[in-house]
């Protein structure tokens, strides 16, 4: 099973959500650590509006633009009540949709996010570097890998390129030299063979550096280099928050 979130200059999920724009790259870890808070909140669409999207072939979810400022609460008013599961209370629905930072390692953050009954937890972390930077200054990236024990999904991988692609078409991630195929859809991206879905996950908890390149809608070649200092730690602590 799979899932995506809304990203682009606005929108991500994997089966994940929408972001305002910031300059790249990020150039201290205080603004880095506010960005996080920030793509956190975002991210909730992420995780509940994510298994609408991705390619049937993978079987992973939808992406879908939302205004930055209400996306976490449009993800949870959209998700359909399970069957024998009663309409949460408005009033109730307000605050148990707001990820909770659980740690901050390096690079990436550790989040956690309740909806109804289901619960969200993830490790998230931005590029360092964006290039070629005069087109990508007002769009932002993020790699989401998260936990939903609700629905058996543990570790999933999307990537938010920040700009519309071809869908289907081709990109790449290297980790440290190793190479990894990935498909794209909508703007979003993830691991084209999914039996290396863990396989790549392991090679991100032990690598230090990961870089991850695509191609626009229109042609443009892009590179966005991510430190993995932290991932590791970040995972770790989103796993257990989430047992």
């Amino acid at each position: 099973m799979r899932r995506v979130w809304g990203f682009a200059s606005g929108s991500c999920s994997r089966h994940k959500a929408t972001v305002e724009s910031e300059p790249m790259p990020i150039d201290s870890l205080p603004r880095f650590r506010v960005f996080l808070s920030l793509a956190a909140t975002l991210v909730l669409a992420f995780a509940f509006g994510v298994a609408e999207a991705k390619p049937k072939a993978e079987t992973k979810p939808k992406a879908e633009e939302a205004p930055a400022e209400d996306a976490g609460s449009k993800a949870a008013n959209k998700r359909k009540p399970a069957k024998n599961e009663k309409a949460e209370k408005p009033a109730a629905d307000k605050g148990s949709d707001k990820p909770e930072q659980i740690g901050s390692f390096g690079e990436w953050g550790a989040y956690a996010a309740q909806s109804g009954r289901n619960r969200t937890c993830y490790a998230l972390g931005q590029p360092k570097e964006r290039t070629p930077k005069s087109k990508l200054k007002d769009s932002s990236a993020y790699i989401f890998i998260s936990t939903r024990p609700a629905e058996n999904i543990h570790n999933e991988v999307a990537i938010s390129l920040g700009y519309p692609t071809k869908d289907g078409s081709a990109a790449m991630a290297d980790i440290d030299g190793d190479s990894y195929e990935l498909i794209t859809k909508g703007t979003n991206a993830w691991v084209k063979d999914q039996t290396r879905e863990r396989e790549f996950v392991g090679a991100l908890r032990g690598g230090s550096k990961l870089i991850v390149k695509a191609s626009s809608s229109k042609g443009t070649s892009t590179t966005d280099s991510y430190s993995l200092k932290g991932l590791s730690e970040a995972l770790t602590r989103a796993v257990q928050e989430c047992k």
